[in-house]
C-alpha cells in the first residue's frame, strides 16, 4: 500500500448514464410502496455495476449506511442514524460555513490568500494528487502567488483538496462549523479536522481528541511538521482501515443528507446558493435543473452524497456510506470504478431501484 491515504473524489464519473433521468421519469408511479410484497431474490453482490451494489448492500448490511429521498414522497433507509466515516463527505460542512460567511459579508470570495496560508495545512502525498491537481486547474505555479478564497472552495470540492478545509476551520471557528450544519438540519456534527485525522492515521499515538491539536501543531510548527511528513501508515490494509474506523471523521448519513437536501432547496438561508453552485459545478443532465454531489474515499470507505434538482420544483436526496471494503473492492472503485454513484442516482429516480433497496435491508 502507498502512502497516498487522501480522499478522492470521483467527480466526472456522475455523469455517466444520466441520458435517462428525466423530470418526469416517476411522477406517474407516486405512492407505490416502498417495498413490493415478496422480494425478489437479490443481484449477487459485484461493486462494478448498480445493480450489483444492491447485492452488496444486502449481503453487508453491518457496513452500509445510506439514505435516500426521491422528493416525492418515497423514501428509504438504513443506518441512517448512525456514526459511522464519512471521509471528505464531510466538506460539505466547510462549504456551507464558508457559504454563511460569504452571505454575511464576513468573507470576501475574492480575497486573495497566499498559498503559503493554504499549503500550511497541507500534508503532502497524502490526498491521492487532489491539491497538485487543483493547482494545475487554477494554474498557480509559483511559490509566492496568491489564491482567490473562492477558488480554494472550488478546490476542496472539485479536486477533493483536504488543505482548505482545515484553513477554513482554522479560520472561522468551530462554532461557525457546528452552526452551519445544524442551520442543515445536522445537530450532532462532531467538528471535522481532515489533517488531524490523517495525522492520526499515519500515528496511533494520536487520540480522537487531539487530532486538532496534532492539526494545528503541524500547521505551525516546521521541526513537528517535518517529523509527520516522514511518517508511513505502513502497508497492512486490515489495519490501516481499523484505524480509519478508529480517527476518521464521522458522522451520519441523515444528517449529512439534510445538509444537502436543505442547500438544495434553499431552505438552509443566506448562502444557499454559494453553497449550491460550488456543489453543482457539473452542468446539469438533460431533464434537470442541477446535480450536486461529494464524496470520497479512504483506505476500505467509500461515501458519496448528492442531490437532483427537477423542472418541477422536487429536490431528490442520496447518501451511501461504505466502509470495511476489501483492498480489492477499494482499489476497483478508487481505480475509476464509480457504480455506486450510478445506484444513488437511479434510487434517486427509479422506484424499482428504490424498493430493491427496501429489499436489500
Amino acid at each position: 500500500m502507498t502512502r497516498k491515504l487522501g480522499t478522492v473524489t470521483a467527480a466526472v464519473a456522475v455523469a455517466v448514464s444520466l441520458g435517462a433521468c428525466s423530470a418526469d421519469d416517476s411522477a406517474d408511479r407516486q405512492g407505490e410502496p416502498e417495498a413490493p410484497a415478496v422480494c425478489a431474490p437479490l443481484p449477487p453482490a459485484d461493486i462494478t455495476t448498480a445493480s450489483g451494489w444492491v447485492g452488496y448492500v444486502g449481503s453487508h448490511p453491518d457496513d452500509v449506511a445510506f439514505a435516500v429521498d426521491d422528493g416525492r414522497g418515497r423514501t428509504v433507509a438504513h443506518r441512517a442514524g448512525e456514526t459511522v466515516p464519512l471521509a471528505s463527505a464531510i466538506k460539505v460542512v466547510h462549504l456551507a460555513a464558508y457559504a454563511r460567511a460569504v452571505a454575511s459579508r464576513e468573507l470576501d470570495p475574492a480575497e486573495p490568500v497566499p498559498l503559503s496560508e493554504w499549503e500550511r495545512w497541507y500534508l503532502p502525498n497524502t490526498d491521492g494528487g487532489a491539491h497538485p491537481k487543483a493547482l494545475q486547474r487554477l494554474g498557480v505555479t509559483e511559490p509566492g502567488a496568491t489564491v482567490p478564497l473562492e477558488q480554494m472552495v472550488t478546490a476542496m470540492i472539485q479536486e477533493s483538496d483536504n488543505a482548505v478545509p482545515d484553513y477554513l476551520r482554522d479560520r472561522l471557528g468551530d462554532a461557525a462549523l457546528a452552526d452551519a450544519a445544524a442551520q442543515g438540519g445536522w445537530d450532532d456534527l462532531e467538528v471535522p479536522t481532515l489533517l488531524g485525522s490523517t495525522i492520526a492515521l499515519l500515528d496511533p499515538a494520536i487520540s480522537r481528541d487531539s487530532r486538532w491539536d496534532a492539526a494545528q501543531r503541524y500547521a505551525h510548527d516546521g521541526a513537528y511538521r517535518e517529523q509527520v511528513v516522514r511518517m508511513s501508515p505502513g502497508d497492512d490494509f486490515p489495519a490501516v482501515t481499523a484505524r480509519v474506523q478508529e480517527s476518521g471523521v464521522a458522522g451520519s448519513a441523515a444528517g449529512l443528507a439534510s445538509l444537502h437536501r436543505a442547500i438544495a432547496t434553499g431552505d438552509f438561508g443566506p448562502g444557499s446558493d454559494v453553497a449550491r453552485r460550488t456543489l453543482e459545478w457539473q452542468p446539469a443532465p438533460p431533464g434537470l435543473d442541477g446535480l450536486g454531489f461529494k464524496g470520497g474515499n479512504l483506505p476500505g470507505v467509500v461515501t458519496e452524497a448528492m442531490t437532483i434538482r427537477r423542472p418541477d420544483g422536487t429536490v431528490a436526496t442520496a447518501v451511501l456510506l461504505t466502509s470495511n471494503l476489501s483492498s480489492e473492492d477499494y482499489l476497483n472503485i478508487i481505480g475509476g470504478n464509480f457504480a455506486h454513484q450510478q445506484l444513488l442516482l437511479e434510487a434517486m429516480t427509479d422506484p424499482d431501484t428504490t424498493s430493491q433497496l427496501s429489499c436489500a435491508v
